[in-house]
Order: C-alpha cells, then structure tokens, then sequence
C-alpha cells in the first residue's frame, strides 16, 4: 500500500488502534491520576510503532539500507516486549520471579545486549542478515517460552483462586492478558521460521485486541455504575444512604468482600494498602475508606492494624513456639515491613511492649 510493503490487514489495525489511541486520550485527561489508563494508552502507542515498523520494514523500495530498516524493526519489537511485561506485572500486581535477571530493567538490557552481539555483531563480520536474525532469535525464543510459563501459571493462579472477590471483568481481562502473552510469546517463533507480515501482525493483534475489547468493556461498565450511583445520590432516593452517600447494593458487596478479606487472613500480606483492595473489590479507595470508617469506627490504617494484633494475640496464646520469635520475625509473618513500625502499632494498641505482653502470657501459664 502507497507504494511499501505494507499489508492492508496492517494498515486496517494500525488505523484502528490509532482511533483507540485518541479514545483513550480523553479517558486519561478525565482521570489523570489514573496510572491503570496511562500504562494502557502507553501499550497501545508502542503497539502502533511496532505494526508501523512491521509493516514499512524491511523494503528495498525505502531510501534506506536493509540494516538501519532491521534495527528499527527489532527495537520496536524489543520495546513492545519489555512494554508488555511491564504492564502485566503492574496491572495484577505480580513479581513472578525472583531471580533479576527476569525483571523489566534486566530484560530491556538482556535484549538489547542480545540484539548487539547477536545481531549487529555478526551481521558486520559476515554481512549475512539472515543469520543475524537466527542468532539473534534464539534469545527472544527462550525468553519469551520462559515468560508464558512462568507469568501464564501466576494468570491462570489468580483466575481460579478468585472465588468472587474481585469483578467478572477482573477475570476477563486475566483471560485476555494471557491471551495477548501467548500471542507476543509466538512473534520469535514466526519471525524466525513464518516472518510473513499478514500473519505475523494478525496473530500478534489479535492477542491485543482480546485486551482491548475488554478493558473498553470494563471501562464501559465502571462508568456507567458511577453514573447509576451519581444519579440516585442526585435524586437522594430510598436506596442511598445519605450519611456516606453509598448505594446500598454497594455497601452490602463491600462489607461482604471486607469480611472474606478478615475471615482469610489476607491483611497478613505485607503492604496492603487501601489502592490495592480497592482494585481487587473492583471499587475505590474512597468507598471503602468511608465504610470501614462508618461501620468499623475507624480509619483504614487502624483497622488493618487491629486486625493484625488481634491475630497476633490469638497465635501467641495457643503457639508457644511462635513466642519465641525475634520482634523481626514475628513483624514479617503478621505483614508489618519495619519492626519498629509494628512495635509502635502494637504499643499504641495495647499499651504495653510486646516483649511485656509476651511475658505476662508465659507467667500465666
């Protein structure tokens, strides 16, 4: 098309993504510190350069040598890979890995490493692209088998361990996440053995498009339970309730989703914050700061350190074993990030050191 190499299938998505891209401008400048809309409208511009470069190069018909044209191509490859990594480990909040190496910042110079000596390298000594591009390859190929395993098993983890806590558009757009991950994962295989641009830039999109649908759909259906929301509290019908200015439907579903979160013991995660529950009820912040502070008579802060020293008296009571724990240890197994944060919780809640209380237990005994 216009006289490149360029696919009208190409050109069709790339059109496309181009009118999402301008879509989710206006979602991001309704809600600017929304970081959920800006990491997406990120991904589907670094979508858009890669089925640009996909689409243009390489061409001998482009006023450029073949090696420039293949450097540009890789690097937006490159990008869209880390980009997408990036953007799952943030959206579902997941480290799936310990080791470094597999990280966003040591994937980026792993690949750009690879990309030089693999690429660049052999490409001056022998001046054959075509080997360039196996060697190369092989890197992304293994990687890339590493990531679907690896973060594809964290995915398919919080699907089925979800028992209703969090939205069904959660789920779906899990669904839609691994999607786009296993169809990213195929582009070294069909770069190296199918690098036809039709299929190539179809199969990659069509995992893209599977998260798009959703995250407009979910979006779509957050805004219009605002809108239900903001319509009654403007007529003050039965079913608000005028002192926090809640539906009630929405009440109930909180406190429900509040309790299973007390009855697992999940405020024994380290850094649980007010955010994250929030996004895992499918809610907001201020929703659930408002109900614990009406129904539990406290603020957020409060009410996960309460929940804390009140499990940790229950164990020290019946786990004698868990007595003998250093200050340390016992703030690590109870969610606490600083010992001394959770001496100063623990005081302020009970008035006495814990060392104190622990002893007061034993001399019981």
């Amino acid at each position: 098309m216009f006289g490149t190499q360029m696919q009208s299938v190409t050109f069709v998505i790339i059109f496309f993504q181009i009118l999402v891209l301008f879509a989710q401008l206006l979602f991001v400048f309704s809600r600017l510190n929304d970081l959920s809309r800006i990491r997406f409208l990120v991904l589907i511009l670094i979508y858009i350069i890669y089925n640009i470069c996909s689409g243009l190069f390489p061409s001998e018909n482009l006023p450029m040598s073949i090696l420039p044209q293949y450097i540009l191509a890789y690097i937006s490859g490159i990008s869209l890979a880390v980009y997408f990594i990036y953007y799952i480990y943030k959206e579902f909040n997941i480290s799936p890995f310990k080791n470094l190496f597999f990280r966003v910042k040591p994937l980026l110079f792993t690949l750009s490493g690879a990309f030089i000596v693999l690429f660049l390298i052999p490409y001056y000594i022998y001046e054959n692209i075509q080997l360039s591009r196996v060697l190369f390859l092989s890197i992304p190929l293994v990687i890339a088998s590493a990531f679907l395993i690896k973060v594809g098993n964290i995915l398919i983890t919080l699907y089925i361990k979800d028992k209703g806590e969090n939205s069904t558009m959660y789920k779906y757009r899990i669904i839609s996440s691994y999607i786009g991950l296993f169809t990213l994962s195929l582009l070294p295989v069909m770069l190296v053995f199918a690098n036809y641009q039709c299929l190539k830039v179809s199969v990659l999109n069509f995992g893209f498009a599977a998260m798009m649908i959703t995250y407009i759909i979910d979006f779509i259906s957050k805004a219009q339970k605002e809108t239900i929301i903001l319509s009654q509290i403007s007529k003050k019908t039965a079913a608000i309730n005028p002192e926090i200015l809640i539906a009630d439907e929405i009440i109930k579903d909180i406190v429900e989703k509040l309790n299973l979160f007390e009855n697992r013991h999940e405020y024994l995660k380290a850094k649980i914050t007010i955010t994250i529950l929030a996004k895992r009820f499918g809610t907001n912040s201020k929703y659930i700061s408002q109900i614990v502070n009406k129904q539990k008579g406290k603020s957020f802060t409060q009410y996960i350190n309460d929940l804390r020293i009140t499990y940790l008296k229950d164990r020290l009571k019946d786990d004698k074993k868990f007595r003998n724990y250093t200050l340390k240890a016992i703030a690590t197994e109870i969610g606490y990030t600083s010992a001394e944060g959770f001496a100063r919780a623990f005081y302020k809640k009970e008035h006495i050191k814990l060392s104190e209380y622990i002893k007061k237990i034993t001399d019981n005994e």
